[in-house]
């Protein structure tokens, strides 16, 4: 018989299980083979090789970036890491991978690190949050059942260069964010903390997502509960009608359109008086913070809710429920610094783990602490990381 057509039946996606490799570096050495008796002192050449991320490890860069995948993206832990490691021919302990995560970080990751709350606080427009998380030995002296917080600042949505910074930190205190933020001038997206408040040459901008769920979670059928969400409805269901115009167009469009409808309900709040429950406090929790909910109505570059800042803090607060703690303040600034480099690349369309692993076998290899400027060409909006990484 002989083919006279043909027609695809299907397709399917087949899967091709990882594998570990072990790769050799071999350095030669060569001496001169001149023949000349008055020669004495033969000199001798040896071969340059690639310098490890991790001296006298046989951790590779693509390896450490895997641990670091797992853990940071996958919300692996590293005790639920050693059985997959081991499935793979490999027998490696938590505390093992713990101690890469901790030396790659502060080698490699902290130059970046730096680099990223540099451009940061370049920005005119900022978003940030904290969630809490516990360090067990606290320098503090403080028992190990105190919570510490993970703070978040990231740039806005459209940002040229997007940035999510991550922080730990033993305390809640307003010097924590004063600290960050130093240099920074402009708005700052945040929820009712008073933490945030009073910090120099910044003006704050207050979320209407938190506005709403106090008063969403109020129980029962109460009618000025449900009145006041469906302002908050109302407020959200514009911005979503401008959200694809020019911040100058959508600035305009809020004045015309949504200010009044924001005038008209903090007077009706402000025509009732509430004794007691949860009603009071949204109802009170609105009022305190007319100013900063408002302040979204002057710059079409703000937004009308933090949510942006939300988004980013989940990764923290999923990958806690799997590692829980950390031992150390070295290891909570250890996973700051890796969720920063993490999450900016993904904002910035990189694949994490390429990244990483470019990092972990350019850098150590570059001489950037006497040439701090190199750094430059490893951010995530370089044009060669951009080039390798995506």
């Amino acid at each position: 018989m002989k083919q006279i057509g043909k027609k695809i039946i299907r397709d399917e996606v087949c899967f091709v299980p990882a594998r570990l490799y072990k790769k050799r570096y071999i350095s030669y050495a060569y001496a001169c083979d001149c023949h000349d008796a008055s020669i004495e002192a033969k000199p001798i050449r040896c071969a340059e090789t690639p310098k490890a991320p991790i001296q006298r490890s046989f951790a590779g860069a693509s390896m450490l970036a895997e641990v670091f995948h797992q853990k940071y993206v996958l919300s692996i832990p590293c005790y639920r890491q050693v059985s997959e490691w081991a499935r793979y021919g490999l027998s490696v302990s938590d505390k093992t991978l713990s101690n890469w995560i901790i030396t790659t970080s502060y080698d490699w990751l902290l130059p970046i690190y730096e680099r990223l709350r540099d451009e940061l606080v370049q920005q005119t427009v900022l978003h940030a949050d904290e969630t809490p998380y516990q360090i067990l030995n606290r320098a503090d002296g403080k028992p190990a059942t105190s919570q510490s917080r993970i703070w978040l600042f990231r740039t806005i949505k459209n940002a040229q260069h997007p940035v999510a910074y991550y922080h730990a930190d033993l305390t809640r205190e307003r010097a924590v964010a004063t600290t960050i933020l130093e240099g920074f001038k402009g708005y700052l997206h945040c929820d009712g903390y008073s933490g945030y408040k009073n910090i120099p040459n910044v003006k704050l901008v207050g979320c209407w997502a938190h506005v709403r769920r106090k008063f969403f979670e109020i129980p029962g059928n109460n009618g000025k509960a449900k009145k006041a969400v469906e302002y908050c409805d109302q407020i959200f269901r514009f911005e979503k009608t401008i959200k694809d115009l020019s911040p100058e167009q959508r600035q305009k469009q809020r004045q015309l359109i949504i200010k009044p409808v924001i005038e008209e309900f903090f007077k009706w709040l402000e025509s009732f008086y509430v004794m007691k429950g949860k009603l009071q406090t949204a109802v009170m929790y609105a009022l305190n913070q007319k100013v900063e909910l408002l302040r979204f109505l002057d710059d079409g570059n703000l937004e009308a809710s933090n949510n942006l800042a939300e988004q980013a803090i989940r990764p923290i607060a999923i990958g806690r429920k799997n590692y829980l703690f950390s031992t150390s303040m070295k290891g909570a600034t250890a996973n700051a610094m890796a969720y920063t480099i993490l999450e900016t690349a993904k904002a910035n369309s990189l694949n994490p783990s390429k990244y990483l692993t470019y990092l972990f076998q350019k850098l150590p290899n570059t001489d950037f602490i006497r040439n701090p400027g190199v750094l430059v060409d490893f951010l995530p909006w370089a044009k060669t990381v951009q080039e390798i990484c995506q």
